[in-house]
């Protein structure tokens, strides 16, 4: 099993030769990882993507959807330490446009113990990117992708945006 920061490497370098080609097929899928790279009102919804994608790459036996330890289970995974633990000196190493902080301290995923589901209200702003990222949970909890290929494209997407603001 490869380690946490291997796995964010491996997806970096399976997508920094070629960001015109998406990782994944399925262009609903891609659209909305897109989406949630380029919001610009909340930054928070990639780094839950990220931090989920990365949690479930590392140990596939876990549900993508169950990011709270207080939820109990084999199968449930603290969101917020791979968040903190990983997806933070990864996204300051390539200088990706995401926040600074954990997106598990933000007023809509702080202090909560459910399941990440499609249905739920997350009471976010703005409520479309929230539900998009749960959709995509949903999408990798559903086998419609696998997680490592939204990781990957979900950074394929970072770098894009990392681009062209530096092109401006």
């Amino acid at each position: 099993m490869s380690t946490p920061a291997a796995i964010l490497d491996l997806a970096f370098e399976r997508v920094i030769s070629d960001l015109i080609q998406p990782v994944i097929d399925d262009t609903a899928i891609s659209s909305n990882v897109e989406f949630v790279c380029r919001n610009p009102q909340n930054r928070a919804g990639v780094r839950l993507l990220l931090a989920c994608c990365l949690a479930k790459s590392h140990k596939p036996n876990l549900d993508i959807r169950k990011p709270y330890t207080e939820i109990g289970g084999l199968d449930c995974y603290s969101g917020r330490r791979y968040d903190e633990a990983y997806i933070t000196s990864f996204i300051n190493k390539h200088e990706l446009p995401c926040n600074p902080t954990t997106a598990f301290l933000t007023p809509a995923l702080r202090n909560r113990n459910i399941f990440l589901t499609p249905e739920l209200n997350l009471v976010g702003k703005p409520p479309i990117l929230y539900k998009t990222v749960l959709s995509l949970l949903d999408d990798v909890y559903s086998g419609r992708v696998l997680a490592e290929d939204m990781l990957a494209e979900t950074i394929r997407y970072l770098l894009i945006v990392k681009n062209e603001k530096a092109n401006l």
